[in-house]
């Protein structure tokens, strides 16, 4: 009869089979770790977002008493009062909409640069020129230092900020808030 071998692993062999599998082992709980951590890190986000959009749509439904607000704006920190968002807060900023003086800011006087007054002759009906496009550019002047003017009457900025107090974590929304109480002045005095 033929004797079978009958020899089983050695133990060189069982040490290398369990590296590796330690090695596996080891992956795949990181990345499981990591992939819950970001699960648990999107669910923070999308509730921060959440409780952002809503206090912008309170914004929409019932908007602040604009003339009670001071020229600098309004700027509070509250705490929503539902209790299953007692570790939240929010941070309302709303102030006046500013546009700046473009001319201011490139240097130039009546606001455009040199090139643009070279480039653009103001002729609107005729093409004779002279003091009638004068005429023309400063009445587009002063129609667009008007519409600047009902722009900003007219248009808040606003922002909220959730904050979680125990994370710190944080999301912002910011949109434009529109005065519908504010008289526009259509009139550009000629």
């Amino acid at each position: 009869m033929s004797r079978i071998s009958e020899r089983g692993f050695s133990l060189l062999e069982v040490m290398i089979a369990f590296v590796l599998f330690s090695l596996f082992v080891t992956a795949f709980l990181t990345s499981t770790g990591y992939n819950v951590n970001d699960s648990v890190l999107s669910e923070e986000q999308l509730l921060l977002q959440s409780l952002c959009e809503r206090k912008i749509n309170e914004l929409y439904l019932d908007p602040p008493k604009f003339e009670n607000l001071s020229s600098s704006g309004l700027k509070e920190t509250k705490t929503f009062p539902e209790s299953a968002f007692s570790g939240y807060e929010y941070t309302l900023e709303i102030k006046k909409l500013t546009i700046p003086d473009f001319g201011a800011l490139l240097g130039s006087k009546g606001g455009a640069s040199e090139e643009a007054s070279e480039a653009y002759d103001g002729n609107y009906y005729n093409e004779e020129g002279g003091a009638r496009n004068q005429n023309n550019a400063g009445i587009e002047k002063l129609v667009f230092e008007e519409l600047r003017k009902n722009i900003e009457k007219i248009l808040w900025q606003a922002r909220v900020t959730v904050t979680n107090k125990e994370t710190k974590y944080s999301w912002s929304l910011s949109t434009y808030l529109t005065n519908h109480n504010e008289k526009v002045q259509i009139n550009v005095g000629m």
